[in-house]
């Protein structure tokens, strides 16, 4: 048995900023800060799978391939989840998903799934980053 001790980064984005951090066993986490009225790119993650809670603010998750959950359906493919403080939303690896801050908003990621496959594949950007695949 053994207790490790870590330190969280942090990073910056278009659209707010990230403090991750790393544990063995594949396990991860961030606290992810978006700003009002701002959105993350469509992305989605060959294994990662995700638990993302929303600890303040109003923030709203695309998820254009869910047809079967999500309290919201806005268009003719796929579902809207709506998350205020308290709420939580799972997202399986291999998953599409944007989030969009209708206020800002703090949310509080657990990650699982190893380290290897963790990639993040960007779709659409509006910031015009690289779409390619991003660790």
């Amino acid at each position: 048995m053994s207790i490790w001790q870590g330190e969280m980064s942090e990073i910056k984005k278009p659209w707010g900023h990230e403090h991750s951090w790393q544990a063995p066993w594949g396990t991860g986490g961030k606290i992810i800060c978006i700003n009002a009225d701002k959105r993350t790119s469509l992305k989605y993650y060959k294994m990662k799978n995700e638990v993302l809670l929303c600890y303040s603010g109003r923030i709203m998750v695309e998820a254009p391939d869910e047809n079967e959950f999500g309290n919201l359906n806005l268009s003719k493919q796929g579902s809207w989840f709506e998350l205020t403080p308290g709420d939580l939303i799972y997202i399986q690896a291999e998953n599409r998903y944007r989030l969009k801050a209708l206020e800002d908003s703090v949310l509080i990621e657990v990650t699982s799934g190893g380290h290897h496959g963790r990639e993040c594949v960007m779709l659409e950007d509006d910031f015009n980053r690289n779409k390619k695949i991003q660790k």
